[in-house]
């Protein structure tokens, strides 16, 4: 009776310890016949590899010759596996796209014609991007879309919502269709925002005369359809702004998010003399390349104002760090973003791109600026959402009031 009690006992117990066994990879493990060969894998059948570049080989081939949907697009995969290389060196400003996308990038670039919202993106303090600026007689200006706010999703997706060129691409799209803003205010709170696409069109820098013989020039971004074209409208600007013959100028560059480092080396042509060291370029082997101005313009002792947030990025921090160092300009507003990085553009025969961090920019002091340590205005003026609302401008107040005095 002992022996047979025994012997029933054992195999109770080693069928409990199936069960478990049975209950543990089934919650581990995917079920049917594939997860028994994961799981004497697992145990003793590793795939034994020599380095990660072949790990890379076999993954790829265990893709292409063991999973279960055979409709596997192989440039998907190519590209894919691209992408994540770039996105694992955790540079927000390097990133690669593939054919489609860099069609995209190439649009965003240009920004003259397209169908959008009409917002104006910028990055906040935190590196979200927000709304700068909402274009009147525009979907957004209908929609009450406010200023201020950070962008958490689209189409409720936060997919890549963190990256400025991302974002514009998926808030432009077909005439007549839907984007859907999810947008996180200041006390947290999130509001969702459907507008329709419409043709939008928006100049890279416009003029406005303001009393007392001040001109306020804003220029939008740092880029065209080329460096030439920006060139172009930038010295039509600055004429019409000499026939103006202003007693004062108010550089805008709220919302700026940057564009061509050249174009910004050029536009302080126009207001520091020839010869002026405007930024420095630290490559990877710590060699410095300078960039000074190369002509004299004709706005060079017009007394300066420029405006600045946190949306003021890039070659807008370039311009703007030049002339606060030369004493040009008082710089009022709100810390910028504090971009100091440079990318290159490698465009290859299949039309895809890689936009990759190759130098440091620095100030003409020799200070790399960073999101840590960014431009800090001479003086600091915020401006609420609800003041925009309004239609009160306390950071134009400010630079209208220091040009009159």
């Amino acid at each position: 009776m002992k022996n047979f009690f025994n012997s029933t006992l054992n195999i109770i117990l080693l069928v409990l310890v199936s069960v478990a066994i049975g209950y543990w990879a089934g919650n581990n493990f995917p079920m049917g016949k594939n997860s028994i060969i994961n799981f004497s894998n697992s145990v003793g059948g590793t795939i034994q590899v020599s380095g990660v570049s072949n790990l890379f080989n076999q993954v790829l081939d265990i893709i292409k010759t063991q999973y279960f949907y055979t409709n596997i697009n192989n440039n998907n995969l190519y590209y894919g596996a691209i992408e994540g290389m770039v996105a694992s060196l955790g540079d927000p400003h390097s990133e690669f796209y593939d054919p489609s996308e860099a069609k995209q990038y190439y649009n965003v670039l240009d920004g003259t014609s397209f169908s959008g919202i009409g917002v104006s993106l910028g990055y906040n303090s935190q590196g979200y991007v927000q709304i700068e600026k909402v274009l009147a007689n525009t979907p957004a200006a209908s929609s009450d879309v406010p200023v201020g706010d950070y962008i958490v999703s689209i189409n409720g997706s936060s997919k890549n919502v963190r990256n400025i060129n991302d974002v514009v691409s998926m808030v432009r799209g077909t005439t007549g269709t839907y984007v859907t803003l999810g947008l996180e205010n200041s006390s947290s709170h999130i509001s969702y925002y459907k507008i329709q696409r419409e043709p939008v069109n928006v100049a890279s820098m416009s003029i406005q005369s303001l009393p007392n013989g001040i001109v306020d020039v804003n220029i939008i971004r740092f880029s065209d359809s080329s460096l030439s074209v920006w060139e172009s409208d930038f010295n039509s600007t600055m004429s019409e702004v000499e026939k103006m013959n202003p007693k004062g100028i108010i550089l805008d560059l709220r919302g700026n998010p940057g564009g061509y480092f050249q174009a910004a080396i050029y536009a302080a042509g126009e207001f520091l003399p020839e010869g002026s060291l405007v930024a420095k370029q630290q490559n990877r082997d710590g060699s410095i390349t300078l960039f000074n101005t190369t002509y004299q313009g004709a706005l060079q002792n017009v007394p300066m104002v420029i405006l600045v947030n946190g949306g003021t990025a890039s070659a807008a921090e370039i311009l703007t760090g030049a002339l606060q160092y030369y004493h040009r300009a008082t710089v009022v507003g709100e810390d910028t973003y504090g971009k100091g990085t440079a990318q290159n553009v490698f465009t290859f025969s299949d039309g895809s791109i890689l936009i990759l961090t190759i130098v440091h920019w620095l100030l003409p002091s020799g200070r790399w600026i960073t999101p840590s340590d960014p431009i800090i205005p001479n003086v600091k003026v915020s401006m609420s959402q609800s003041e925009f609302k309004k239609g009160i401008d306390t950071q134009l107040q400010k630079a209208e009031a220091i040009l009159s005095n």
